[in-house]
């Protein structure tokens, strides 16, 4: 999980400080863990939305998370997890690590 936290804080622009800490851009430290939490999470599903273009879905349902082409009928990330919040991170995850590819 450390790692795909690192890929998120990138994502983000943030500042890689160690191995577990990074510099937000207000210049605060924090601790990679905060991207388990809604209050971090919900910032990265928005610059995902900013980043996609705007046939681009980002969606939520129960626990599940996709990502869809809306004008082509297309779900090309689709994560089921055990709660809402973890189906999130790891679509998050995956659509960073799709984007670095």
């Amino acid at each position: 999980m450390e790692e795909s936290n690192k890929l998120i804080a990138e994502f983000m622009g943030y500042t890689h400080q160690s191995d577990s800490a990074f510099k937000d851009e207000n210049g605060f430290w924090n601790d990679f863990e905060v991207f388990e939490t809604w209050d971090w999470l919900m910032p990265v599903v928005e610059k995902i939305d900013e980043v996609s273009d705007e046939n681009t879905l980002f969606k939520v349902e129960h626990n599940r998370a996709f990502i869809e082409d809306i004008e082509n009928y297309h779900i090309f990330i689709d994560v089921i997890a055990s709660s809402r919040l973890e189906a999130t991170y790891k679509a998050v995850v995956e659509f960073i690590k799709n984007q670095k590819t």
